[in-house]
């Protein structure tokens, strides 16, 4: 039987970029489904315009557990919370992707690590993805993800995410103790085409107007604005080429 793989992308710091990487792989890898931990719905563009009655593309579990009572109990105080993601993960009949929020992927890998081994007998195949930028912050909490992580999960990724300036090579290698790492860029560009990213993520940039662009801010600025976009988008799913083929194994 071919057991689907769950790619876990995840960062406590929060502002690194991880959810563009969980939008570029969304976009390398067509109709993946997206398991989404956070306080509220990040990804709403997924689900935009379809019936209730459809198939979700991204479901939501709420994060309510407070940051302190997690560390005081060592992750016991979210367990409850997270029983609903574990049964979906378990559950899963295809390649899934679950978008860990700021400040929870300590507590949810805790948690997997005591369940590793019940994991293992139900087939599930754990992949995941940490994102990382030159913040000290994220500097910080990244190889301690990549160390809870790596006695259990089968395949590691470490992103470098650009948008704060590089991080020495040197430095990364030792963070990644073995991980496999990728490069995310810094992106210039236009303040309107960042507008249109946040406000409508990767998915709908293949299909962004050229003419309406063009009529409202002229040929040469709507080029550029397009441009951007696309750049951004292309390089985002380059930099999860590998993790992205791994979730199709």
């Amino acid at each position: 039987m071919n057991v689907p793989r769950i790619l876990l992308v995840g960062q406590d710091k929060g502002g690194v970029g991880k959810s563009t990487a969980v939008r570029a792989l969304a976009e390398a890898v067509p109709g993946v489904e997206i398991l989404e931990i956070d306080v509220s719905p990040r990804l709403v563009e997924y689900d935009i315009g379809k019936p209730k009655t459809a198939q979700r593309q991204v479901k939501f579990f709420p994060m309510r557990a407070d940051r302190a009572a997690i560390e005081r109990t060592g992750g016991k105080a979210a367990r409850a919370e997270f029983d609903d993601v574990i049964n979906a993960i378990v559950q899963a009949s295809s390649p899934t992707i679950v978008d860990i929020g700021a400040n929870t992927s300590t507590s949810f890998l805790v948690l997997l690590a005591d369940l590793a081994s019940q994991l293992k007998a139900a087939g599930v195949q754990l992949g995941a993805l940490i994102v990382v930028t030159a913040e000290p912050g994220a500097m910080a909490e990244a190889p301690k993800l990549l160390a809870l992580a790596k006695p259990f999960i089968d395949d590691l990724f470490l992103l470098e995410n650009q948008m704060r300036g590089t991080i020495d090579p040197k430095q990364i290698t030792a963070m990644a103790q073995g991980a496999k790492v990728s490069l995310f860029g810094e992106q210039v560009m236009e303040a309107k085409a960042v507008e249109i990213l946040q406000d409508r993520g990767l998915l709908n940039i293949p299909n962004i107007d050229s003419a309406a662009l063009n009529k409202t801010h002229g040929l040469a600025l709507g080029a550029r604005i397009r441009r951007d976009l696309l750049r951004f988008r292309l390089e985002a799913m380059q930099s999860v080429h590998e993790p992205a083929n791994w979730l199709v194994n």
